[in-house]
């Protein structure tokens, strides 16, 4: 970990595993805590492996629905993997932290001290690049998309910088064979953004792979093999 200036902002930078070990303590700490709360011990959970599933089930269902932790658990788990070996995620800190008496360890220390906007910052061979995570639980359409998009651009009035839109595709539909891209860059740019970041589309295809489509300023596709946190 190390905090270093962007734009006369702090901000704490991780690599990959240091952010990912945070991530997994807190995590493995509410299990225990669950447990605690539920009466279970670790010789019941030996002897029915069905408990653990449902603990750890539980555990991941609360870190989706809570943003802040989702929006951790992304930027280490999926996106920084698209911007190459030894990029680091990085945090935008409040104007509050102060560097010489506030310390970062855990992952509530980081919630409770980073800033937003931005949600996260990758820091790669080639510079810094901010990102504004939004899920998408809606139709998968190009109308639809592109709705949803037009009014995160009005939301921010296009002031969002050098900050890119990120989307996450997570509609229960599941099938994308009706979303069309061209279409959606060709929309989008239409609407003459005054920001100077990108518009990025994310979805998880068949498990196999996760795909990044960028559909402002051009049109571009990079994906990667699906890895599942314990393989990380």
């Amino acid at each position: 970990m190390n905090i270093t200036k962007l734009s006369s902002k702090n901000i704490v930078c991780y690599t990959k595993d240091e952010l990912k070990n945070i991530f997994e303590i807190s995590k493995k700490i509410e299990l225990v805590d669950e447990m605690e709360k539920q009466g279970i011990s670790m010789q019941s959970l030996a002897s029915d492996p069905n408990k653990m599933k449902t603990l750890a089930g539980n555990i991941s269902e609360k870190t989706l629905k809570d943003t802040n932790d989702h929006e951790i658990f992304a930027s280490v788990f999926v996106f920084v993997d698209f911007y190459g070996s030894g990029s680091e995620i990085c945090f935008e800190l409040k104007d509050s932290f102060n560097k010489d008496k506030d310390k970062i360890i855990t992952l509530g220390d980081l919630n409770n001290f980073r800033s937003d906007p931005p949600d996260f910052i990758i820091k790669s061979s080639d510079g810094f690049r901010e990102f504004e995570l939004k899920r998408y639980r809606k139709g998968l359409n190009t109308d639809e998309i592109f709705q949803e998009v037009k009014k995160r651009i009005e939301h921010y009035q296009n002031g969002l910088g050098n900050t890119s839109l990120l989307f996450v595709l997570q509609s229960p539909e599941g099938d994308i064979s009706k979303v069309n891209f061209e279409e959606l860059n060709l929309r989008i740019k239409a609407l003459n953004p005054k920001f100077r970041g990108q518009v990025l589309i994310s979805y998880n295809e068949a498990n196999r792979e996760m795909v990044i489509n960028q559909v402002l300023p051009n049109l571009t596709t990079t994906r990667i093999p699906v890895q599942l946190p314990s393989q990380g």
